[in-house]
């Protein structure tokens, strides 16, 4: 780059020197022109102003043969050079060169004459040497500045960067996700980039913050089937006991295997469709069959004791029908668990804003104001107690197969007035 910009300044600075000469030389000789005049028998006459040696101009004056008359070629200069009224010329002997300038006069007589201004290359640039000099120092005064300015301001953006580093890589090493960056320094770019790496923390701090709960959210769960299952195998153990005893120890170990089997189920769901391992079947889908099929099934298993009424309007989509009949089913069975027996269940299908929907209405114990943004994270649960109804899982699966058909679901409660889940999926129609 500096290469380049010497170049150009060389560049320019020729041109400029050129451009000078020229007019110097243009000048000098229209002075000259007007001190030659004639006499009264039409001779040629010099006026005593005319100079024939201006600094380091030369002036010559040629009768029309191109005959010098007066003045004289600086030395080594060829004076063979033809008369050319063109504007300024470049003539060379060996190693040097002249610029030389032609001009003609007319004589009262008739008679012509011709004025030649001639300047030695070297005399002229001479002149012009100091300036050039000083332009390169001044080059290499900025170029240097500019380097320096550079080095020092690439110093404070790297110390700055090597300070973020150093912080995470000691987050990363402590596993501290409380800690962040800091940077007061006046660059706007480092700071945004502070303010990017310090929300990227606050999301893998809550990220890891899910996890731990998840984890140990996921250990209660299954200990306490697993702590009654070893229970009733310790009791019955070397023991004598009766039938009904074996029996009911059965029992126990057989709904405490279905609950864990159906807590396993349901994360295997969840984390197929978190990480796309579960392909979605793209089936069409009738919303109110659906909504009939679950809650014939529900009818059948409770005795008739479920108090659902139906109001199925049409409403299609496209999508996996084993999935959209667990959400349907998740919806219609929580209502039924936070029911009280024989409460009534309003199940509606149609369709809403260009969404086809199932909505579902309870009566039963409602959501708090408080725990009601919170439903759809994996066991959370509205009652703190471990011994309520349900896993926690059943909202969250639920929400991801809607996500995953490019739909959600909305939630409408209030604590002792009973709620309202509504499933929106794409309508096809």
């Amino acid at each position: 780059m500096a290469a380049a910009m010497l170049i150009f300044v060389r560049i320019l600075a020729n041109a400029a020197v050129e451009y000078d000469i020229r007019q110097s030389l243009e000048r000098e000789a229209f002075k000259n022109l007007k001190e030659i005049t004639t006499g009264t028998a039409g001779e040629l006459m010099l006026k005593e102003n005319f100079i024939q040696k201006e600094g380091d101009i030369y002036f010559l004056v040629l009768n029309k043969n191109r005959e010098v008359v007066t003045g004289e070629y600086p030395q080594g200069c060829p004076q063979d050079i033809k008369v050319s009224l063109k504007r300024l010329r470049c003539v060379s002997e060996g190693w040097e060169s002249y610029y030389i300038r032609d001009m003609r006069k007319r004589l009262g007589n008739g008679n012509r004459v011709y004025l030649r201004a001639v300047v030695r290359k070297s005399d002229a640039y001479s002149r012009y040497q100091t300036l050039e000099y000083l332009a390169y120092f001044s080059l290499l005064v900025i170029a240097g500045t500019v380097i320096l300015c550079g080095i020092l301001l690439s110093r404070r953006i790297s110390g700055s960067l090597k300070e973020m580093c150093r912080s995470a890589e000691t987050i990363g090493k402590n596993m501290n996700m409380s800690e962040r960056m800091e940077y007061e320094g006046k660059f706007y770019e480092l700071a945004v980039l502070t303010q990017a790496n310090n929300r990227m923390l606050d999301r893998l701090e809550e990220t890891f913050c899910q996890q731990e709960q998840f984890t140990s959210d996921v250990a209660h769960e299954l200990r306490t089937p697993i702590a009654v299952m070893t229970a009733q195998c310790q009791y019955v153990h070397g023991k004598k006991v009766s039938e009904e005893d074996y029996q009911e120890a059965f029992e126990v170990i057989e709904r405490q295997s279905l609950k864990m089997s159906a807590i396993i189920s349901r994360l295997l769901e969840l984390s197929r469709l978190d990480h796309d391992r579960r392909q979605i079947e793209q089936e069409y889908v009738d919303l109110p069959e659906l909504v009939q099929s679950v809650c014939e099934d529900l009818q059948q298993k409770s005795g008739d004791r479920l108090n659902i009424k139906l109001r199925l309007q049409q409403a299609h989509t496209v999508g996996d029908i084993s999935l959209v009949m667990i959400a349907i089913q998740n919806l219609i069975t929580n209502a039924v668990r936070y029911s009280q027996e024989d409460s009534l269940i309003e199940v509606e299908t149609g369709i809403r804003e260009n969404k086809v929907f199932v909505s579902v209405k309870d009566y039963g114990a409602g959501i708090s104001e408080e725990d009601l943004p919170h439903i759809f994270k994996r066991f959370y649960k509205a009652d703190k107690s471990r011994n309520s109804k349900g896993f926690g899982l059943g909202l969250p699966l639920t929400m991801k197969i809607a996500q995953k058909h490019g739909g959600t679901i909305l939630a409408e409660s209030k604590e002792g007035a009973g709620s309202t889940f509504t499933l929106l999926l794409p309508n096809i129609e």
